[in-house]
């Protein structure tokens, strides 16, 4: 994997997003229910998302069934 080299912002600048807070989840092992917290723009466009099950899969590998 390629190691991430992080520079200096070159801009940065305060922005009001709407920060929601969804139930995500079957309530199984492989897919347990949790909270995901996601950003919107004010007309709506979903801008980020953290789920932290889903980023473990992404870096660590899919969770056993």
């Amino acid at each position: 994997m390629e190691e991430l080299t992080l520079k200096t912002p070159s801009k940065a600048e305060l922005i009001e997003v709407i920060h929601t807070v969804a139930t995500r989840g079957k309530g199984v092992h492989s897919d347990p229910i949790r909270n995901v917290d996601q950003y919107w723009s004010k007309d709506g466009k979903l801008l980020a998302e953290k789920d932290t099950i889903r980023d473990m899969e992404v870096t660590h590998g899919e969770i056993e069934k």
